[in-house]
């Protein structure tokens, strides 16, 4: 898709960055760059353009001549020249520097295969005999962890070029691995944008994992794949309301647990556990089956008598934060306000042990659905936008445009017409990716509530 496709994305970038530091016509180049690829959040895309900024500083301050011709180029937006010439340079000779520049030089010119390669020559060179692949994955997580902690999507797309190329060249036992890395990538690129892509190729790619491993041989690897499957088969399901993945992602988590017990492997069986409540309760929620979700509620009893000990309180937090989900699932169907209260000190508790923008985002979400449910108006709109604040992890824009929907319901519960429809013209373009989503269906139901009023 060309730069010009996302003129207002290019102008939100450029008034985001310190006209005074960096030299305007690569400010532009850059950002017209990154407004054309794949992270059109705003906040996503910033971090980009300043990670590339700060690449393009580095270089310039350097004290080098082959680095000053290529800090002037770039200063021009020429980056293209500017990488010639110092692909030029390296091969005459290359240095540390140069190395270092080169590797900087493939952000500005956002080439993350380019760089992708060439941190795998480097791995050949230094890795020890038989060790490449296990460097390169330790690499690639190593990219996938930053980009995600960072919301940074250069080292996002170079730990997916990574596991492409692992995935091209692995054979016999490394297959799998290989499969489930570029899975994982999929996975966390297919948090920070719109539309299914990257899900369902992870969904694809774990799939095919969890085929190729052996539960007779191999009976905990084969259960950590049919985890992953039950991970990606969960997102994919609460992300579009799909009953079918969400049975799916049940069928998987209950898998895992015929293979891990609580006694030997305590965390293994707790985590799975708490998982397949958490699947358990939101199909309840949606066939509005009490019993069902009573059921999901009573087996986290179990999980938190497994996680004992100060090394879990991680683990706990987040299990304590899917109980809460649960909670609420059952006193909105039940319409047990008491409940509801209760769970709001549940989420109280659990967002002081998660802090992580992602599923902080998400347990603010649910807390200002259930001040919602509870009428409590005020507390619903700081909630929502609260997430919001957070930016747009978690589901990309999805988790945004629920926090709108959200916003929306607010002001129609308020008589607030005109909010109600400036909120949800907002949630409708962060869902128009995917013209059949379940979030556009309830978008359209609120038009015709606030149609009536």
């Amino acid at each position: 898709m060309a730069p010009e496709a996302h003129p207002e994305l290019v102008e939100t970038l450029i008034a985001k960055v310190d006209a005074s530091a960096h030299p305007a016509p690569l400010v532009r180049a850059l950002a017209e760059d990154i407004a054309a690829g794949r992270f059109k959040a705003p906040d996503v895309a910033l971090v980009g353009l300043q990670g590339a900024l700060d690449a393009a500083a580095e270089t310039k301050a350097c004290d080098d001549p082959v680095l000053a011709e290529v800090a002037a180029l770039n200063d021009t937006g020429a980056r293209a020249d500017a990488a010639a010439r110092l692909e030029a340079a390296l091969a005459a000779g290359a240095s540390d520097a140069l190395q270092a520049a080169a590797f900087r030089q493939d952000r500005i010119c956002n080439a993350p295969e380019r760089a992708a390669a060439r941190h795998l020559e480097a791995l050949k060179t230094a890795a020890p005999a038989g060790g490449v692949i296990r460097a390169a994955v330790e690499l690639l997580y190593e990219k996938l962890e930053a980009g995600e902690a960072a919301n940074d999507p250069w080292e996002l797309l170079v730990a997916l070029e990574l596991a492409k190329a692992l995935l091209k060249r692995a054979k016999g036992r490394d297959l799998g691995q290989a499969q489930t890395s570029l899975a994982n990538c999929h996975q966390v690129i297919g948090q920070f944008r719109p539309g299914r892509k990257h899900l369902d190729l992870a969904a694809d790619l774990f799939a095919a994992a969890a085929k190729a491993a052996s539960r007779t041989k191999q009976p905990e690897n084969w259960a950590f794949a049919q985890h992953n499957l039950g991970g990606i088969s969960e997102l994919i399901g609460l992300r579009h309301q799909d009953s079918a993945m969400l049975k799916k992602a049940a069928k998987a988590y209950g898998n895992v647990l015929e293979i891990f017990n609580a006694q030997g492997n305590p965390v293994e069986w707790a985590n799975a556990a708490s998982a397949l409540a958490n699947v358990k309760a939101a199909l309840g929620r949606m066939a509005q089956d009490p019993v069902a979700i009573q059921e999901a509620v009573e087996m986290f009893d179990d999980v938190f008598d497994a996680l004992e000990g100060e090394d879990l309180a991680q683990d706990r937090a987040s299990a304590r934060a899917n109980l809460a989900m649960a909670n609420r699932h059952l006193g909105e169907v039940i319409g047990d306000d008491a409940l509801l209260r209760t769970v709001l000190e549940d989420f109280a508790e659990a967002l002081e042990d998660i802090t992580t923008p992602a599923p902080r985002a998400r347990l603010l979400h649910a807390r200002a659905l259930t001040h919602l449910a509870l009428k409590d108006l005020d507390a619903a709109q700081a909630g929502f936008e609260a997430a919001l604040a957070l930016g747009s992890r978690d589901f990309a824009d999805y988790r945004a445009g629920a926090n709108h929907i959200g916003l929306a319901r607010v002001a129609l519960a308020r008589g607030d017409v005109a909010g109600a429809e400036a909120a949800l013209t907002t949630a409708e373009a962060a869902f128009a990716a995917e013209p059949a989503s379940a979030a556009l269906k309830e978008c359209a139901a609120l038009r015709a509530e606030v149609a009536a009023k």
